[in-house]
């Protein structure tokens, strides 16, 4: 049997009634998602599925909109109500963006920021039940979990989380008996011969170890764990979002059993994505395929576009940091920096600035060269290269995944060299990283971002035995 179906994340749809301005010529008003583009990628996907011929299936995993607005929850109903009509067959669920969690707002007449209306969580949970809940034949606790035939023969579990406070966060995690649920559901399948697929909203596994760190709270502490059940259970196949990272891991439980985790990037955001998934229950593989979108009159693609808009601020950093304070002290050093300390340190941060503006590949080379076995030869045509834009790359890694410096580049080498050395230095000063970094050490946080050594992050067919 040969079942296909697409994945959509965090589509952050912003309605254009939100806007009482002419938004046309607005500044991109949110640097982490393309607002004013996210109805035009909502509908360039739906577009594209529409357009299979093998499968109009496809599983929505939270966020639908961007902070919950009632105008937004209303047009993102009506465009599945109307992709349904024309043969669609969504299974969508909300989470936190769906609900009045955030500061609700919408812009005036001179483009500065007013309340919006919002609709009640319940509501908002009803208002998308024809488009999953509904169809599932079966519920667990409030309705937030289901299981549906998206396909016949194949079974998806939409997992709701529970959350609990962890270092003054809402950390999420699956209960026991949502667990012993899903084993239940997985059992009765197995005996059918039916696949199973589950999904979350949130990341289960950390999709990298910076994100573990910076994204702390966003995925399950005990993540690793519950996919080992999960693939002991007979599934193959978990997918999720709200990280906005283009990312696939394997897990591998004590017994044997993989899983994978499946994680996609918002469609409105960088890097603007979806995924077209054909599994083969004959082969014992399923096929994974990302799908670039792009929309028409920008200029340039929308990947670009969207980078533009994500990194553009992050980016200007650098140069704030030498040549204007003020600037790099109202994005938060780069999100690390209390603002109180940037000001009344003025002349440490614009020295610092410098000193990172004017390093090189040569620089950092050459302060690297007793751990990376390279000669001057090495990295002569890269030597005048401003290394912080390398710096500024990896940031870009993280979210797109497939990060391409490989351990016989010049970026590798002199980068992972020189954290050996910082390494050495910081245990001089009796600094232990692993306790900074959340039990990584430096060179583990930071390779990831580098290069990406396990499976490919965008396209890959996986083993389902």
């Amino acid at each position: 049997m040969v079942y296909s179906f697409y994945h959509i994340t965090d589509v952050h749809y912003y309605s254009k009634r939100n806007f009482l301005c002419d938004w046309r010529n607005m500044p991109q008003p949110d640097t982490q998602v393309c607002i004013i583009k996210s109805e035009e990628a909502f509908k360039k996907a739906l577009e594209i599925i529409e357009a299979d011929q093998d499968t109009k299936t496809v599983i929505i995993t939270g966020d639908l909109t961007n902070h919950g607005e009632s105008y937004s929850h209303e047009e993102v109903r009506d465009i599945l109500k109307a992709f349904t009509e024309r043969g669609g067959n969504p299974f969508v669920y909300t989470d936190n963006h769906d609900y009045p969690y955030f500061s609700i707002y919408s812009f005036d007449e001179n483009g500065e920021k007013i309340p919006a209306e919002h609709l009640p969580e319940d509501e908002v949970r009803q208002m998308y039940a024809p488009f999953g809940r509904d169809k599932a034949f079966d519920t667990f606790d409030d309705g937030t979990t289901y299981i549906a035939e998206i396909l016949p023969g194949l079974y998806h579990i939409a997992m709701g989380y529970d959350t609990e406070d962890k270092d003054s966060l809402r950390s999420p995690y699956f209960s026991d008996e949502l667990m012993a649920w899903v084993k239940e559901h997985t059992d009765r399948a197995r005996e059918k011969g039916a696949t199973v697929i589950c999904s979350t909203h949130r990341p289960v596994v950390a999709p990298s170890p910076a994100y573990a760190v910076v994204g702390k709270g966003h995925s399950f502490p005990n993540g690793e764990t519950s996919m080992k059940q999960l693939a002991d259970m007979g599934v193959r196949l978990f997918f999720s979002g709200h990280s906005h990272i283009q990312c696939m891991k394997v897990i591998e439980s004590e017994n044997g059993n993989r899983i994978y985790s499946v994680q996609t990037s918002c469609l409105a955001a960088f890097p603007p994505k979806m995924r077209k998934i054909t599994v083969d229950t004959d082969a014992g593989t399923a096929d994974i395929r990302t799908i670039d979108i792009e929309l028409p009159d920008l200029g340039m693609s929308f990947t670009e576009y969207s980078k533009k808009g994500f990194l553009g601020i992050i980016e200007e950093i650098p140069y704030n940091m030498e040549h204007d304070v003020e600037a790099f002290a109202n994005t938060q050093g780069g999100v690390s920096l209390p603002k109180e300390f940037i000001l009344k340190h003025p002349k440490t941060v614009m020295f610092l600035g410098k000193k990172l503006n004017g390093l090189t590949y040569a620089k950092v080379a050459k302060f690297s060269k007793k751990y990376h076995n390279m000669k001057k030869k090495d990295y002569e045509a890269v030597k005048d290269k401003k290394f912080v834009n390398l710096l500024l790359e990896m940031i870009s890694n993280l979210y797109r995944g497939n990060a391409p410096y490989s351990p016989d580049t010049v970026e590798y080498k002199i980068t992972m060299g020189s954290l050996e050395k910082i390494e050495k230095i910081m245990k001089c000063f009796r600094v232990d990283s692993k306790k900074l970094l959340g039990g990584y050490t430096l060179a583990e946080f930071i390779e990831p971002l580098l290069y990406n050594s396990g499976i490919d992050d965008d396209n890959a067919v996986v083993s389902l035995d």
